[in-house]
């Protein structure tokens, strides 16, 4: 190989190199506060990258502790089931599961203030009724429950405190 060709092959391969690190870095990097997690999840959920965005928001509740979470892999879990008719009996099946978890977590924390978690959760099971091909009633029945469970909140036309 000639000079030139060297210095011509080591100009091209340098470029590359740089991007390929760059898009690793991006690829591999660790969100800082839950606003990275979700703008990350939400990047990955466009690309069609559902498990990857899952398991971004995971990284961040294991290191945040932060449970209130699993109901964002749940809608991760329900938007795959949407799309991807193929595997929605398990989409739904672990967006079920991200729902029990983020419930569980709810429960075991001190209710001092005013929360939609419930509510949230409960209208997540509603969706997961409405695309299932199997457990509609059971499914309705934990939305339905969730609902009737924030009823005392309610006051006229508000939801107070």
């Amino acid at each position: 190989m000639t000079r030139p060709s060297k210095v011509l092959l080591l100009t091209l391969l340098v470029p590359f190199v740089a991007l390929a690190a760059c898009l690793a870095y991006h690829e591999t990097r660790t969100p800082r506060n839950q606003t990275e997690v979700l703008n990350r999840m939400i990047e990955l959920q466009k690309e069609g990258r559902y498990d990857k965005a899952v398991q971004v928001v995971q990284n961040w509740i294991s290191v945040s502790h932060d449970g209130l979470r699993y109901d964002q892999i749940a809608f991760v879990y329900i938007e795959k089931a949407y799309k991807q008719a193929v595997n929605r009996d398990e989409s739904i099946r672990r967006a079920q599961e991200s729902l029990q978890k983020a419930l569980s977590f709810f429960d075991g924390q001190s209710q001092n203030d005013l929360s939609l978690e419930p509510f949230e959760i409960g209208g997540a099971y509603e969706i997961l009724a409405d695309i299932s091909d199997k457990d509609k009633c059971r499914l309705y029945e934990k939305a339905r429950k969730l609902f009737v469970r924030q009823l005392p909140l309610i006051t006229g036309e508000s939801y107070t405190a």
